[in-house]
């Protein structure tokens, strides 16, 4: 048949319209699941990353929070234990002790726990005789108290916990802890410490908490003791156990620390919280962050990723419609093909602009060598349009050991488990440090997909907590658990060596006269002075720590027999000095110091060697100040 037969052309046309058409269909389809895969990969690797800057500082948070509030219930116990000591040597002195002088010694130790509610003990029978902040008339009964019984019944004597519970004394919610006193191997009564819930309220108060965020102090019963929670419609009743689903089962399954994300039973909010138990005492803090803050922006990226992928959509839609009714017309079949290819280069310029994201940086890496690579991994690691085409990933890196060993990781994952991700320190094109949430999937034998987000700044932020976890927020000094942590250090050097180590407690003469004249701020800056006095005193290999308050400790470490000395002198004369005030006074304190030498053959640790140069120091203190006594 002739081709120039009509009836043919016809349905030549025809069947080229057939073929046209179910391609058109077949595009239609390819370029919507290629569009709804990439913003699902985009989005879900968004929110995980998302996720896990919440994960890391709900659990930030909650370490430093293990830390600080174990080191507060630290300090009271290691007061308690020293008091206690003083108390049972007094009870167990000739003719024992007057009311006088056990109620001075209890007012004395007092002031070294500032933000407790009373330092109180009790005699045999369980009345409340001495202590501070006594009620008139017949004193307080706590011999039905749970806490009584047990320690009356205890075998040695250890510090126990109790509470939440109201005080019969103040009526306010404390927790106790408290201790038996034993003169003789015989029970001699009970010294206690009373701490409001609301101190630990107010410790939490000292952390930089967003709107919704919560920070939870509770025992391991579960029952509340403190919570902290900006902006929050309810903060809780102390002593009530209602929590989430989500928490009971995380904690029957990791008792000691975990992270979740629940809808919390208080106030209804949805946090992602982490938990650490403290190892020492029965209590559980809890951190966290509001999920609606940190997703927000999450919300809104998803809303642009799937508009853009919506609109890419539609544009395709169109263009197959208007390719669809130029080829009904035969007479301009050629323009509907060209306008159909035009068409087709808008959509593959639209997929490239969702691709060029500045959000999360996305290669194509052949044989360790870069292919593509979209705008965000330039800005990322700093370098300009282009530059990084067909360049070897090993720029990325910082020596060959890091290159190689990151390659096999990755590779190792993709074929084992046909994805990776990791977080790796890479180096810009300026050799600054560049952390990176990195992530990589397998598109062939030797071609793979890798993306990264920045989060340079969450590790510095990290960096930041760790730092306030081990020192004083006033002094940057080492805190109590650094100090610890030096002086084992140091026992253990000083045992190898076979030479000693001086713990000096320091206390600072007339510190309350300047804060009551001039004023917390003008305290302040007293104390920054003196801490930087002693940080220049000392040697290098020594260590001085802020307990609180005006309580310094120094350890000097591989001393013999009397080189500590020197050192102290040179630390005294230096606190002696002159100090001018912000507002042009002048002040001076003067210091009282107790001293407790180690040697290579002592077995005390870092608790021990502390509470006896704080007895040389309160020593020192009732024997009329600026005194430097030595065990």
């Amino acid at each position: 048949m002739p081709l120039s037969d009509p009836q043919v052309f016809v349905e030549g046309a025809m069947r080229r319209r057939r073929r046209v058409t179910a391609w058109l269909i077949v595009a239609n389809l390819t370029v919507a699941l290629v569009l709804g895969a990439l913003v699902v990969q985009v989005l879900d690797t968004s929110r995980r990353a998302y996720a896990a800057q919440a994960r890391d500082v709900s659990d930030g948070l909650a370490a430093v929070a293990q830390l600080n509030v174990a080191a507060e219930m630290g300090r009271v116990d290691a007061v308690l234990r020293a008091t206690a000591g003083e108390m049972e040597r007094l009870l167990d002195a000739p003719g024992g002790a007057s009311d006088a002088v056990l109620n001075d010694v209890l007012h004395a130790r007092f002031g070294l726990l500032p933000g407790i509610e009373a330092l109180r003990a009790a005699d045999t029978a369980g009345l409340v005789r001495w202590g501070t902040r006594l009620p008139a008339g017949v004193p307080t009964q706590i011999a039905d108290r749970d806490f009584f019984i047990d320690a009356r019944d205890l075998s040695r004597p250890v510090t126990r916990v109790t509470g939440p519970l109201r005080s019969r004394v103040s009526g306010h919610w404390v927790i106790g802890f408290g201790r038996p006193l034993v003169v003789g191997g015989r029970f001699a009564g009970f010294l206690y410490v009373t701490v409001g819930v609301d101190h630990f309220r107010h410790l939490f108060e000292r952390y930089d908490l967003a709107p919704l965020d919560a920070m939870t102090l509770r025992r391991d019963d579960l029952r509340l003791v403190a919570r902290m929670a900006p902006d929050s419609p309810s903060q809780g009743e102390v002593g009530e156990t209602m929590v989430s689903d989500e928490l009971r089962a995380m904690l029957a399954a990791h008792p000691r620390q975990g992270t979740f994300v629940s809808t919390v039973a208080i106030d209804g909010q949805s946090r992602t919280s982490s938990y650490r138990a403290l190892d020492d005492w029965p209590f559980v803090v809890f951190a966290g962050v509001n999920n609606a803050r940190f997703f927000k922006p999450w919300r809104q990226q998803a809303w642009t990723v799937a508009s853009l992928a919506a609109l890419a959509w539609l544009l395709v839609a169109l263009a197959s419609w208007q390719v669809h009714r130029a080829n009904r017309r035969q007479q301009r079949s050629m323009q509907a093909l060209a306008d159909q290819g035009k068409q087709i280069q808008a959509l593959q310029r639209e997929q490239a602009a969702m691709l060029d994201s500045d959000l999360v940086g996305m290669a194509k890496i052949s044989r360790r060598k870069i292919t593509w690579r979209n705008r965000a991994v330039e800005r990322l690691l700093g370098y300009g349009p282009g530059e990084l085409q067909d360049v070897p990933a090993r720029v990325f890196y910082w020596d060959d050991a890091q290159y190689e060993d990151v390659g096999r990781q990755v590779y190792t994952a993709l074929a084992e488990h046909g994805h990776y991700r990791s977080q790796i320190r890479m180096r810009s094109k300026a050799g600054e440090s560049v952390w990176v949430d990195f992530g990589a999937v397998p598109l062939s034998a030797h071609e793979v997909f890798a993306m990264a987000v920045d989060i340079t700044a969450m590790k510095a932020a990290h960096e930041d907590l760790a730092h306030a976890a081990f020192h004083d927020a006033l002094t940057q000094l080492p805190n109590r658990v650094l100090l610890y942590d030096r002086i084992e250090q140091a026992l253990a050097m000083a045992r190898r060596e076979r030479t000693r180590v001086a713990v000096c407690y320091l206390d600072l003469d007339g510190f309350k006269a300047v804060n009551d004249a001039h004023g917390h701020d003008a305290g302040d800056q007293l104390l920054q002075t003196v801490a930087a006095r002693l940080s220049a005193s000392i040697r290098p290999l020594d260590t001085v720590a802020r307990l609180g308050g005006d309580e310094f400790v120094l350890v000097l470490t591989g001393v013999q027999d009397e080189e500590w000395r020197p050192v102290l002198a040179r630390v005294v004369d230096a606190i002696g000095e002159p100090i001018v005030l912000s507002s042009g006074e002048q002040v001076t304190v003067g210091v009282t110091a107790g001293v407790e030498v180690f040697s290579p053959d002592d077995e005390a640790g870092a608790h021990e060697l502390i509470e006896r140069a704080d007895h040389e120091m309160l020593r020192g203190k009732r024997d009329g100040k600026g005194q430097v006594r030595a065990g």
